[in-house]
C-alpha cells in the first residue's frame, strides 16, 4: 500500500512522520483525503467537526470537552486516535488486565493544568479497575481535588493537587489485589514506569522508548488501513464525563 499523506503544522507529527516513512508521507497543504492531526487547546471539538475530507484525525492532548461536544462528535465518519502522553496507548495495551479490590491514584501538578491532569488521573482509574467508573462523591478546593469512583465492588480514590513550578507533573496508581500494579508518570522527563508484584516477584515492564506522536500516527494509519475505529473517543468521553458529575 502507497504511503498515506498526512497534514499538520506540529512539528513534533511532522518529525514523525519522517520517522515512520514509508508508511506516511507529509501532504501538501491543499491536498484532500488526507489524515490530520488537531491541536487539543481550546475548542479542539469545532475543529474537528469540521474535517470532513480528512481520512482520519489524530486530536493531540485535548483539553476536557462538555458532554454536549462529545455527543456531537458520536456521529463523526472517521476514525480517531485520541494522543494522551499520560495514558499512551501503547502502554496501557501492555497492561495485564488483574482483579483489583481497591485502585488509588495519586496526581500533582501546575494548576494550569489541573483540569487536565485530574482528567487523566480518571483515566488510569478506569484503567486499572478494568471499565467504566461511577462516581460516589467529589470534593474539590482551589488546590486540589478528591474523588471516590467506584465499578462493581471495586472502590477507586483519587486524589489531585496542585503546585511547583509549572513545569511537568506527576501521577500514581495503584491496582490492588492478588497482583499489585503500580504505574509512575513523569510528564517532565517522559517517562512511565509499570511494575507487577504477585506470588512470583517483581516484574518491571521495559520502558517506551517510541514517541507518542508516531504511535499515534501508526495507531490512525491502522484504523484506516483496516477498518477497525477504536475506542479512543468513547473513553475521552467517559473520563470528561466523570469532571462534569
Amino acid at each position: 500500500m502507497s504511503a498515506l499523506p498526512v497534514w499538520t503544522d506540529l512539528a513534533a507529527y511532522r518529525a514523525a512522520v519522517a520517522e515512520l516513512a514509508p508508511l506516511v508521507r507529509l501532504a501538501d497543504a491543499d491536498e484532500t483525503g488526507v489524515l490530520r492531526v488537531v491541536d487539543g487547546r481550546g475548542a479542539w471539538w469545532d475543529r474537528l467537526e469540521r474535517l470532513t475530507d480528512a481520512l482520519g484525525v489524530v486530536v493531540d492532548e485535548p483539553h476536557p470537552a462538555p458532554a454536549s461536544a462529545h455527543e456531537r462528535l458520536r456521529a463523526l465518519d472517521v476514525p480517531v486516535v485520541v494522543a494522551r502522553r499520560r495514558l499512551r496507548a501503547d502502554v496501557v495495551a501492555s497492561i495485564v488486565p488483574t482483579p483489583a479490590a481497591h485502585v488509588v491514584v495519586d496526581a500533582w501538578g501546575a494548576a494550569s493544568d489541573a483540569a487536565v491532569l485530574l482528567r487523566d488521573a480518571v483515566g488510569w482509574g478506569r484503567v486499572l479497575a478494568g471499565g467504566p467508573l461511577d462516581v460516589v462523591a467529589h470534593d474539590a478546593t482551589r488546590t486540589a481535588d478528591v474523588l471516590a469512583l467506584v465499578r462493581g465492588s471495586v472502590g477507586v480514590s483519587l486524589t489531585r493537587a496542585s503546585g511547583g513550578s509549572g513545569i511537568g507533573d506527576a501521577l500514581t496508581a495503584v491496582a490492588l489485589g492478588p497482583r499489585r500494579v503500580e504505574v509512575r508518570i513523569d510528564s517532565a522527563a517522559a517517562t512511565i514506569h509499570v511494575e507487577t508484584d504477585d506470588v512470583e516477584g517483581r516484574s518491571i515492564a521495559a520502558p517506551k522508548r517510541e514517541a507518542a506522536e508516531r504511535v499515534a500516527l501508526r495507531r490512525l494509519r491502522d484504523a484506516v488501513v483496516t477498518g477497525v475505529r477504536g475506542s479512543d473517543l468513547a473513553e475521552l468521553a467517559h473520563d470528561d464525563g466523570i469532571l462534569e458529575r
